[in-house]
């Protein structure tokens, strides 16, 4: 039977990605350049709308896969995406989260409508709500699940309670992501 071949890290696929990067950063800040907004309120918009898209869809792309593996009845295949949600959900969407904030603040200073409206109201409180259950719920509770797998199995109660609690708490953590687009793109009550 044939193996496959050790994977290994390759530079050059790496490479060709950062420039890819690279040419993109470029390109995005011509287009802020010349936008209908201008320079910085574009540029923060754009910045704020690629993370938002890297956060809320990478988030919603887990969920769904944990709900397949669910379905599936597969608790291997939960434990991986588990696994797979500790790591981006440190590496990736924490930071990507507080970009997406951050660049909504300075989007916000550069622009005179000031912080009561409700819709800003309502898309802070629901990006602290969402920030929060990452940080404090969802990044602690996929490493218990991958602690728990390493140690008693993807099958063993323990660790498919911990993967049922998940799995639950994140359905309504992308349920607030979707409000928080919803909101953000209509403005309602503006």
């Amino acid at each position: 039977m044939d193996t496959p071949a050790e994977i290994t890290p390759n530079r050059s696929t790496f490479q060709l990605t950062a420039v890819l990067l690279l040419i993109v950063a470029v390109v995005i800040a011509l287009f802020a350049a010349n936008s209908l907004y201008g320079g910085w309120y574009a540029l923060f918009k754009t910045v704020h709308v690629t993370f938002a898209v890297i956060w809320i869809g990478g988030g919603f792309l887990l969920t769904l896969l944990g709900i397949i593996a669910e379905r599936k009845n597969d608790p291997d295949e939960i434990a991986i995406v588990a696994r797979q949600a500790a790591m981006v959900g440190e590496k990736l969407f924490a930071p990507a989260g507080l970009i997406v904030f951050l660049m909504g603040v300075a989007m916000m200073l550069n622009t005179n409508w000031g912080w009561g409206r409700f819709w800003i109201v309502a898309g802070l409180i629901g990006y602290a709500l969402t920030f929060t259950t990452g940080i404090a719920v969802l990044a602690p509770l996929a490493k218990k699940i991958d602690a728990s797998v390493e140690k008693n199995g993807a099958t063993h109660p323990e660790t498919m309670a911990l993967v049922k609690r998940i799995m639950l708490i994140v359905r309504f953590d992308i349920a607030m992501l979707l409000l928080v687009i919803a909101d953000m793109v209509t403005k309602p009550f503006s």
